[in-house]
């Protein structure tokens, strides 16, 4: 019997070389993607962080000894002096990975367009319309590959052919089980380019799966046992004898510890485990984009098809 042909709803599946080489065309609109200004709103809440801390202290001034007093009377200016550097540090570090990101959010190169893409994804809530800009096309109907892990899976999204499954599949992928806590972050990227316009990255992440609800006891009981002494009050904690940025030192120190070790007795950690992934990209115009925005595609798990010589 003679094959019938592909229809509007069936597509005709292209080769790996074929859908590159329809992704290298080129784009004869010339648009820029242009840096994600959202990400500034998040320098908001860091702007108010130096005032808060600020108000902080000069609520809680320190006790300055007098000439000759022992060392440790000296403990209360000292840790007084480790909180406002903190603070100060604290701003500085977020400020400068916002602006980093930001920065960054123009895929001018392979590292940057991986980055944004992962900044996008990784996040739980991708954008559709960022990810339409940072994808140079999308899956034609066919099998993928799975993440092989127990813990990460993704199939209620079976086809990727539009930002929007791309942007649902990645949300299941990060948030599809509501009692865990997904995280990724990026170890390593190693960059090569087999032809002109065409970059391949091994990209090297570092995931960790925590249960929601230990984690949290674990996090509220920490924070309480830290900022206690700001409820006690100054005048309370003097009556036994110990400053009070002493204490606010001592405080901290043993909430961090409690918490840590509440993480451990609840089980808080499920999974944690280094993986590495394959990523085609193109270069289209001024800018480089993705070839599959899914977790990784049957084409770059094996990459053997991926021939110099087919491709000029």
């Amino acid at each position: 019997m003679r094959a019938k042909a592909p229809t509007a709803k069936q597509p005709l599946v292209q080769g790996p070389i074929q859908r590159l080489r329809a992704a290298l065309k080129p784009d004869l609109n010339f648009k820029r993607v242009k840096r994600d200004n959202g990400i500034l709103l998040r320098l908001l809440p860091l702007i108010a962080l130096p005032f808060a801390g600020a108000a902080l202290l000069a609520m809680h001034p320190p006790q300055w000894p007098e000439p000759g007093a022992q060392p440790v009377a000296w403990l209360d200016v000292l840790f007084f002096g480790v909180a406002g550097l903190t603070i100060v540090g604290a701003f500085i570090v977020g400020a400068n990975r916002v602006l980093k990101s930001w920065a960054e959010s123009v895929p001018e190169s392979p590292e940057a367009a991986l980055r944004e893409f992962y900044r996008q994804t990784l996040s739980g809530k991708p954008s559709t319309r960022r990810l339409a800009t940072l994808l140079a096309g999308f899956e034609v109907p066919g099998p993928r590959v799975q993440p092989v892990y127990h813990w990460l899976t993704a199939s209620a999204v079976p086809e990727l052919d539009s930002p929007r499954s791309v942007a649902k599949y990645w949300r299941a992928l990060v948030r599809g089980n509501k009692d865990v806590t997904r995280r990724f972050r990026i170890t390593g990227l190693a960059l090569e380019q087999p032809v002109a316009d065409v970059a391949l990255a091994t990209v090297q992440m570092h995931a960790t799966v925590t249960r929601k609800i230990p984690a949290f006891i674990a996090t509220f009981v920490g924070v309480a046992i830290a900022v206690a002494p700001f409820f006690a009050g100054m005048a309370r904690i003097e009556r036994f004898g110990v400053s009070f940025w002493t204490a606010v030192a001592a405080a901290s120190a043993l909430g961090l510890a409690v918490g840590w070790l509440l993480r451990m007795v609840l089980h808080a950690g499920a999974e944690s485990r280094d993986v590495a992934v394959h990523k085609l990209l193109v270069r289209q115009s001024y800018d480089w984009r993705l070839l599959s925005g899914e977790w990784e595609s049957q084409d770059e798990a094996d990459t053997a098809w991926l021939d110099p010589k087919l491709l000029r």
